[in-house]
């Protein structure tokens, strides 16, 4: 029971954890586009709007595998874009992946100045993902997480770091829906229902059981 209700307190306060992202997202996208500069002063540099003029280095394209669209697996194309204030990895949005897995999608993409904008992330490294990304001159190179440090030691350079996810009005033909909170409040508090319902049952079947061996017991 103390296990149960426990993980129905987490759930609960895994919810309350995503209520105030998605408040704290809706108010920052409220404001106006900030600079690399104003994004790099703040602490928290997630979920602001970004815009910035820079080169796409288009013979630099890395492949973030194993991206599920739509039932569809596929890439997030990310792309650096060299600005005044250094590189920013910009992910260009999500394409599908061909019918065999050595068969990499190319791309025709502008090497011109141009401005982008979109939202600012960080991304973080999670442990359980096993990189199996090898050194070579061969590009696109093909990632399993966003890892800023494994990518500067791809490009020889050191990266900014944030990365822009590409706003989807931007005129670049990729599919950009981005989920920045991936479960919502509702299904964490779902699940906290769930744990405090199985202590109740088991509190249940634990009076149940003294009383039977009560009566057992006594006979």
């Amino acid at each position: 029971m103390i296990i149960l209700c426990s993980l129905g307190v987490w759930q609960l306060q895994r919810g309350q954890v995503k209520a105030q992202r998605i408040q704290q997202i809706e108010l920052r996208q409220a404001t106006n586009p900030l600079n690399i500069e104003d994004i790099l002063a703040r602490q928290d540099k997630r979920d602001l709007p970004l815009e910035f003029k820079g080169r796409m280095l288009v013979n630099k394209v890395f492949l973030l595998d194993n991206r599920i669209e739509n039932g569809q697996v596929g890439f997030h194309v990310l792309v650096p874009v060299r600005t005044e204030f250094g590189i920013v990895i910009t992910n260009l949005g999500w394409v599908k992946a061909g019918q065999y897995r050595n068969e990499l999608p190319k791309f025709d993409l502008p090497s011109y100045e141009q401005t982008l904008f979109g939202t600012s992330w960080v991304p973080t490294v999670n442990p359980m993902v096993t990189e199996t990304a090898q050194f070579t001159d061969d590009w696109p190179v093909l990632l399993q997480s966003i890892d800023l440090t494994l990518i500067s030691k791809f490009m020889g350079a050191d990266v900014l770091p944030i990365v822009l996810q590409l706003d989807p009005s931007f005129p670049i033909g990729f599919s950009r829906n981005w989920v920045p909170v991936v479960m919502a409040p509702e299904k964490h508090y779902g699940y906290a229902i769930q744990w405090f319902a199985l202590a109740i049952a088991c509190f249940v079947i634990y009076v149940i059981a003294l009383r039977k061996r009560k009566v057992l017991k006594d006979v």
